[in-house]
């Protein structure tokens, strides 16, 4: 087999876009949010989720001995709510998100706090994220998946033998062989001829939901979904790009089979019609049904949108993206999804529910604007300088608030150690006052009652004790008043009552005192 020529890339072949968000859009990461990794917080009757940084939270608190013994408890509950409590989460939240639904608000905080059923564990499906800054986005390759289905569908429709008859004929292979027919081998395959990038949401965008499955039969419950994240309508503007081969000059995907060239105009063409009858059957076959009129109201605006698409359009590109998009969008016409069978006997016409986000608009439907390069460049540099912008304001915001939060930890725990040195101080003073005590006590204990008041007198100055002892020391001998003298004249001493001008009393006290000394 000849090798194919090298790809023609060319200026013609750049193809910029500006993507509009109809309804929420949930590109998942594979990954979930347990409630270990996130915090809610309500606010002037609004709620937000944050993520947040556990591993650096843990860093700087995780020696506090409260921390630990709720760690080492095991208890899943108890450290949610340890976290619930303690985090701050304006210095360790890496991202955060409105919650519209304040009854989910409401269970994601009380999750695996034993208000609720063990079902609800207050995961939270998490959204793809730009690992630099945390920003949601669209992946060109979904975008580019959503494009491939409607132009396999108009070639299913075109060929001699449809995907279900090839499949039908061999389960095996027969599909595989047919899909290598329309677009060539792996290695060469046509689509190869368009790169899609990805689409950066604004910051503002994502906002965490339900989703929320409603039945066609309003008696019947729907399966339970957890909540995700999601890139919100009117999130603002979202730019991307298309680069797709030029040859000649002139922008397509050449099929292999008979050189045929596929436009962008023709591409166009076929995501149009092909999301637009099945946006328009959604409608007819739920949204019309009185149950869902609540929904059809919230689809308003989308609607309006959308069936103003028509087929002299080649500016504006309708595409379904995302999880929760449904069968129907990613099944060709003749491969139509099988469903049970309706009253009369065939098969329903799509499937019996749909998955909502709050239970008001359905997932994925979004428009791409192409547009000059000039409004392009513009639009990228807006929206780089607000990335830009809101990384360092959140960065400075993050830094100032955990050095202030080590400034205080810092303070803290200088002020710990002055307390425990003056405990120490304070318990070693009163061990040794009480060792003091118990001398005094155990030597006065072997003095005979009156020595054993003049030690105390002595070790213990008091006024009381001392006009006791001068009272009663007439009475006793020469040798035992001379010392309860020298008692006295140190406790007046002591008591600032021995020199200088005292009352008329005292001063005979004093000079009868000093006469035994003499």
């Amino acid at each position: 087999m000849t090798a194919r020529s090298p790809r023609q890339w060319r200026s013609e072949g750049f193809l910029p876009f500006r993507l509009e968000v109809l309804t929420p859009v949930h590109i998942g990461s594979g990954d979930v949010l347990s409630p270990l990794e996130y915090v809610i917080r309500k606010k002037n009757g609004k709620a937000r989720l944050y993520r947040i940084d556990l591993q650096s939270w843990l860093m700087r608190h995780g020696s506090e001995q409260s921390v630990q013994n709720i760690i080492a408890t095991g208890d899943i509950s108890r450290i949610r709510r340890m976290l619930d409590e303690k985090v701050d989460e304006a210095a360790y939240a890496v991202s955060s998100s409105p919650i519209p639904d304040l009854s989910l608000a409401e269970d994601l905080g009380q999750a695996l706090g034993g208000a609720l059923p063990k079902s609800k564990t207050g995961d939270v499906a998490a959204a793809l994220r730009n690992p630099l800054d945390n920003s949601l986005y669209i992946p060109g390759s979904s975008l580019k998946g959503a494009m491939n289905t409607p132009l396999i569908n108009w070639l299913d429709k075109l060929g001699h033998t449809s995907l279900k008859d090839a499949f039908l004929a061999d389960p095996k292979r027969g599909m595989q062989d047919r899909l290598r027919e329309m677009f060539g081998s792996i290695s060469e395959h046509a689509m190869q001829a368009l790169k899609v990038s990805d689409v950066a949401a604004p910051f503002s965008s994502c906002a965490v939901v339900r989703a929320r499955e409603k039945s066609r039969n309003p008696q019947k419950p729907g399966t339970p979904k957890p909540p995700c994240e999601a890139i919100m309508p009117d999130c603002g503007d979202m730019w991307g790009r298309f680069l797709l081969e030029s040859p000649e000059g002139t922008p397509a995907i050449t099929l292999p089979a008979n050189g045929t060239r596929i436009t962008l105009l023709q591409l166009v063409q076929y995501c149009n019609e092909f999301y637009r009858k099945r946006f328009d059957d959604e409608l007819k076959n739920f949204y019309q049904l009185p149950h869902f009129q609540e929904v059809r109201k919230a689809l308003h605006e989308a609607e309006a949108k959308i069936t103003a698409l028509n087929g002299r359009d080649n500016t504006t590109m309708l595409l379904r993206v995302g999880h929760y998009s449904h069968v129907e969008s990613v099944t060709v016409d003749k491969n139509q999804p099988r469903t049970r069978k309706g009253k009369d006997g065939k098969p329903m016409p799509s499937g019996t529910t749909r998955t909502l986000a709050d239970g008001r608009l359905p997932f994925g439907w979004v428009l791409l604007h192409f547009c000059s390069p000039e409004e392009y460049e513009a639009g990228m540099a807006e929206a780089e300088a607000a990335r830009r912008a809101s990384v360092a304001e959140q960065t400075e915001q993050i830094h100032t608030l955990r050095q202030k939060a080590e400034e205080q930890a810092a303070q803290a725990a200088l002020l710990k150690h002055q307390q425990e040195e003056r405990r120490l101080a304070e318990a070693q003073k009163a061990a040794e006052e009480q060792k003091k005590r118990e001398d005094l006590e155990r030597r006065m204990a072997e003095l005979p009652p009156e020595e054993a008041r003049l030690l105390k007198l002595k070790t213990d100055p008091s006024e009381a004790l001392s006009m006791e002892i001068f009272n009663e020391m007439k009475k006793w001998s020469p040798e035992l008043q001379r010392k309860a003298a020298e008692a006295l004249r140190d406790c007046w001493l002591a008591l600032g009552k021995w020199n200088g001008k005292q009352s008329k009393k005292q001063e005979i006290k004093i000079r009868e005192v000093k006469a035994l000394l003499a």
